[in-house]
């Protein structure tokens, strides 16, 4: 399982919770912002996220409206694939309520579901049909 927390701390990057922080996270020269009062699925997801901000050494800046919206899809499928490996969706897809068991946000597995490729698509069905078959 990823661990943000962990990812964050080995990376040196400083957490801070601040309340009434319009976007749910930021980031900047090492330090993570995320808005205070979010659920701890949501804290995750929002670590993640930023983290691959970090990593990217994005600056914030955009030319264009549409290019915001890709870089910021792009980055949350990234953080997505690190907080839910195959095997993890597999393990939880009889669950209740799968985004749930996974720690993550009902949007974050939506899109990671929606981009498995084919290999993870293929272990995913062969799980669901042996699933049946039992």
């Amino acid at each position: 399982m990823y661990h943000p927390w962990r990812h964050a701390r080995d990376l040196g990057i400083t957490i801070e919770f601040v309340p009434g922080l319009r976007p749910r996270g930021t980031y900047a020269a090492g330090l993570i912002q995320i808005r205070a009062g979010l659920s701890q699925r949501e804290r995750r997801v929002v670590l993640a996220h930023e983290i691959v901000h970090c990593e990217r050494g994005d600056d914030g800046i955009a030319c264009s409206r549409w290019h915001l919206q890709k870089r910021e899809r792009a980055v949350h499928l990234t953080a997505a694939r690190r907080l839910l490996p195959i095997e993890e969706i597999i393990a939880a897809q009889h669950e209740p309520d799968p985004a749930i068991a996974l720690w993550v946000d009902d949007y974050t597995l939506a899109l990671r579901m929606r981009h498995l490729d084919l290999h993870e698509r293929r272990q995913l069905d062969l799980a669901t049909d042996e699933w049946r078959i039992a």
